[in-house]
């Protein structure tokens, strides 16, 4: 709930927001949906979900992984 309070105290209108998180297994869980509907003037992204297990023992492919993401969202 934090994450959605510091969304409704700033204006995101006309910014781009990219959601990111590590998981049990639930990936993002209608996380990007949840952030449009609390910031309807933004442009908000699918996003990016790492299980926890692969950030804590596959640096490889949890880097490869966000390489891609970084690519295909042309922020590298």
């Amino acid at each position: 709930m934090i994450v959605y309070n510091f969304l409704e105290s700033y204006d995101f209108t006309g910014k781009t927001v990219y959601p990111f998180n590590t998981h049990g297994g639930s990936g993002l869980a209608g996380t990007p949906e949840k952030i449009r509907s609390v910031i309807p003037d933004a442009d908000v992204k699918d996003g990016l979900a790492l299980t926890g297990k692969t950030v804590q023992n596959d640096f490889d492919s949890v880097q490869s992984q966000i390489d891609r993401w970084l690519d295909d969202n042309n922020l590298q």
